[in-house]
């Protein structure tokens, strides 16, 4: 028989792990709202659709595949690709920036100033060199080796100035869409085979998304 004492110590720890797990998907749920409604987040998917939309539209006849907001696997974590895109040139890997104002600098990382305030972020061409390699790593690993892969940086405001070495505008990217060549690539299997791998853990997304708040 399990004296009173006991039983209230067994009870009051079982009681303690469901509080600390009901705070635990409070605190996430919180983080998700802040981070998904905050203005900056909001203005940085609009941008995404803005790119999306015109990507499919440039990409009509040509009858490419499209995956806005790509999560796919990377060590043990995964990267957020805004748009990977998919012809018989083999893959696009598309970089979306939302912002106004004037971006300066290179290297690692850049100034961006609008109005009175600026601070530095990291380089999107960097960024998306990070996405173009995992992005060819999981070719090579399903077979695809020879699939031909490139990057665009692509800055969707009117209101913004930018070094041409940084990125291009819309025009840019109807410009530079227009000069990759046919590699007889198969955009329908490289689109399923990419859509299979998407990371599915909401954990996971939600660091990734964290981290981009402030792209």
């Amino acid at each position: 028989m399990i004296p009173n004492n006991i039983s209230l110590i067994l009870f009051d720890k079982k009681t303690w792990i469901m509080i600390a797990v009901i705070a635990a998907a409070v605190l996430l749920l919180v983080l998700y709202i802040s981070v998904h409604f905050s203005k900056g987040k909001r203005k940085g998917r609009a941008a995404e659709r803005k790119v999306g939309k015109y990507l499919k539209k440039l990409g009509k006849k040509d009858h490419i595949r499209i995956i806005n907001n790509a999560y796919l696997p990377l060590y043990n974590k995964a990267c957020e690709v805004d748009h990977l895109v998919f012809g018989r040139f083999g893959v696009l890997v598309v970089e979306t920036k939302g912002i106004s104002g004037t971006v300066t600098g290179s290297g690692k990382n850049l100034t961006h100033t609008i109005g009175s305030k600026t601070h530095k972020f990291y380089n999107p061409q960097l960024q998306n060199k990070t996405h173009m390699d995992n992005v060819i790593h999981h070719l090579k690993k399903g077979g695809f080796e020879k699939t031909p892969v490139n990057g665009a940086v692509v800055f969707s405001a009117k209101d913004i100035e930018f070094p041409s070495e940084i990125g291009m505008d819309l025009k840019g990217l109807d410009k530079f869409y227009g000069s990759l060549p046919d590699a007889g690539c198969n955009q329908d299997v490289l689109y399923h085979y990419f859509m299979k791998m998407q990371v599915r853990n909401p954990l996971k997304k939600m660091w990734i998304r964290t981290r981009k708040k402030n792209d």
